[in-house]
């Protein structure tokens, strides 16, 4: 026999209880039939009991219930009687409630009652007089049974204890039956009680202090009452002694004595009922005590039932968390990362409600996770640039004789991030001047007045025209600043020193003249048309340098987007460009009623422009239409409320052949030749034939 330790949830039943490990971290935690709870006055809680003293069938009897006043009284007993709901004053518009339910008939509510669970029919029992007149009554024992069954492997009452009064111990809130105290998750099944720490300290007794403690008590007395091995000092944990409550001590006294007086009074029989008395109430307390065994078990294995739910539920509720954020444009490596740092335990559904509270906090820790991860990487990456950097500062002071700085010093005077902004700063400003003079614009045209003569254009970067070729690499043209930024120079190369040969780019004539014709096919403004906006046109071209291709009997020409046609003519050396522009209706039958795009919407490529989520990390195009949804924008527009970045993808996508006259099937060759040499009756094709005759 003992306490459970850890009962705060014993009974799981829409958060009503909670179990807990043990009694510290309960005494935190608040019942959730707290509001019920403290509807009632410390006394009426100085023994629980008494709420069920009608029919709880007390060894010792039971105590009085404290009435309400004549007033009240009259007027719920009218109600009851008369089976109409009180009037309320005010208006006189009918209200919705559900008082007429004690007017049907009791077989009916009996019924209802019997699909509850004993913690909603606890609940009725304190709701009103009417409810608690049905429940207590005889006929509704088999009720209280149902609602043990309902709830799922409850145990059976304890001995000597009345239905209601079982659920009310395990199933009647977190309150001490004592003082009152909220928050005791423990139940002492061999007193019967849920008491806290302080009043065990106060009311047990233990057995070798029982002499002492009642030294004009018979100790024997000691044999017929339950008892725990818990004391009030083990924190929970049983051990081999005997505890009994004082009071269960005194009322068993009172009973004894009753019993002893009528020997000694020698009345008939009076020693034959003392003995059996004594033997039923040693049979008692060993019933009370294998019960209790019974009821241990059974909590222990009805919190690991929770525990398991509660961790199923939680992992259910991250999943969750994790799709929606990264529905909402978060980087799933992030989200998935954030979780491994912090959890965010929830023990009830996610609940839209409920989503809408914790979406700013989580996004809230995200984002400053996010920041102590790139402030890591950056010192990272600068603790092993600074070692590069040592170990190319050590190789070239080692073929020098004379004083050099030491170390510390050198990485003081070095500033890599300084170098690095002012590489592409220079680069940018160099592309610029070689720009200028090829757009036939006048710098005061393209230059901001906020900018100076020493400042890049980024407009004119950005300008369709603006085509860049890397010298040490192939002629391969880089279309804009974007390109540029991105480009991996196919001749770099790594020494024992790990230094790399620096890219050096110029601008790629052929390329510029080709986007200059294409622009002028489709009646745009050379001097002012973005790269942006020839992506979002969407036209597509045939090259008429280049005469039709043959395949199969039929011949083609490659239908191309204007990032392609460039390439094309830079690779195909065109000395001229000469472009044939598709019609709607050719663009249709080359890539159907939607032609490819450019970036096409699965490319990583796609921003959001109401806010900086998607900046660092790119995603597809919808996701970010997805995303703006919860901007309230319905239907988004392309290049205002999101963009794209083409930096990343290295090629624009292939072009599609457009076949001039379609190609013939191949002809399906039979097997209708045979070798004369061998007079034999084996057929084979031409092909065939001529081999096995070279074979021979």
């Amino acid at each position: 026999m003992g306490v459970v330790s850890g009962i705060s949830r014993p009974i799981i039943v829409d958060d009503w209880t909670s179990l807990d490990s043990d009694h510290d971290m309960a005494d935190d935690y608040d019942s959730p039939l707290t509001d019920l709870e403290d509807s009632t006055d410390g006394s009426e809680y100085s023994s629980l009991e008494e709420t069920f003293s009608e029919s709880s069938g007390s060894e010792y009897g039971g105590e009085t219930h404290k009435k309400q006043p004549a007033k009240k009284r009259a007027r719920a007993a009218k109600a009851l009687d008369t089976g109409m709901a009180l009037a309320t004053k005010g208006s006189g518009r009918r209200k919705k409630t559900l008082s007429l339910i004690v007017t049907m008939p009791i077989d009916i509510l009996l019924e209802i009652f019997g699909l509850l669970e004993p913690v909603d029919l606890l609940y009725l029992l304190r709701t009103s007089k009417a409810f608690r007149k049905v429940l207590l009554s005889n006929s509704a024992v088999s009720v209280w049974k149902a609602a043990r069954v309902n709830r799922g492997g409850v145990p059976d009452c304890m001995p000597g204890m009345s239905e209601v009064t079982w659920a009310n111990l395990l199933f009647g809130g977190s309150q001490c039956y004592v003082c009152g105290t909220k928050g005791i998750m423990r139940i002492d099944f061999g007193i019967r009680r849920r008491v806290c720490t302080s009043c065990l300290k106060k009311n047990l007794v233990y057995k070798p202090n029982f002499s002492s403690k009642f030294p004009d008590l018979d100790p024997i007395i000691m044999d017929l009452i339950p008892f725990t091995n818990t004391g009030g000092w083990a924190h929970g944990h049983a051990s081999g002694s005997k505890f009994f409550w004082s009071d269960d001590v005194l009322k068993m006294a009172a009973q004894l004595g009753m019993c002893q007086k009528d020997v000694h009074m020698f009345k008939p029989g009076a020693k034959k009922r003392l003995e059996d008395f004594k033997q039923s109430r040693k049979r008692y307390v060993d019933s009370v005590v294998d019960h209790a065994a019974v009821c241990n078990a059974w909590v222990d294995g009805d919190r690991k039932h929770h525990l398991l739910a509660v961790d199923e539920l939680r992992s259910q509720n991250k999943e969750l968390i994790k799709a929606r954020l990264v529905q909402l444009g978060h980087d799933a490596n992030d989200v998935t990362r954030m979780f491994r740092h912090r959890e965010y335990a929830m023990d009830k559904g996610l609940s839209d409600a409920r989503w809408k509270r914790l979406l700013p906090r989580i996004e809230r820790n995200l984002s400053e996770l996010k920041e102590k991860w790139r402030l890591e990487e950056q010192e990272n990456a600068s603790f092993y640039r600074k070692m590069h950097l040592l170990e190319m500062y050590g190789n070239y002071v080692g073929q020098l004789r004379t004083l050099v700085p030491p170390s510390k010093s050198f990485l003081k005077l070095y500033d890599v991030a300084g170098i690095y902004q002012q590489y592409i700063h220079q680069t940018k400003l160099a592309l610029t001047q070689l720009l200028r003079p090829s757009t036939g614009v006048s710098q005061d045209t393209l230059a901001p007045q906020n900018q100076g003569i020493d400042a890049p254009d980024e407009t004119l970067l950005q300008l369709a025209t603006s085509i860049f070729q890397c010298v040490p690499s192939r002629p391969f043209p880089l279309i804009t600043w974007d390109k540029v930024q991105y480009h991996e120079c196919s001749s770099r190369h790594y020494a024992g020193s790990m230094a790399t040969a620096a890219c050096t780019f110029s601008i790629s004539q052929s390329g510029i003249t080709a986007a200059r014709s294409l622009i002028s096919l489709v009646g745009l403004d050379a001097k002012i048309t973005t790269a942006t906006t020839m992506d979002q046109l969407l036209c597509h071209f045939f090259c008429s340098n280049c005469p039709p291709k043959l395949e199969n009997g039929g011949s083609y020409r490659m239908a191309m987007d204007w990032r392609r046609s460039v390439i094309h003519c830079v690779e195909e050396s065109h000395a001229e460009p000469r472009w044939e522009l598709l019609s709607a209706a050719q663009l249709k039958v080359v890539y159907g009623p939607y032609p490819l795009e450019y970036p096409r919407a699965t490319d990583l490529v796609w921003c959001c422009s109401k806010c900086d989520r998607h900046h660092e990390k790119p995603v597809n195009k919808a996701t970010i239409i997805d995303h703006l949804r919860w901007h309230g924008i319905a239907a988004p527009i392309q290049g205002v409320d999101f963009s794209y970045d083409t930096a990343p993808v290295r090629l624009p996508p292939l072009g599609t052949k457009f076949f001039l006259t379609p190609p013939q099937p191949p002809k399906k060759q039979t097997k209708d030749y045979r070798c004369k040499r061998c007079n034999g009756s084996r057929s084979f094709m031409l092909d065939g034939v001529r081999q096995h005759i070279k074979s021979k």
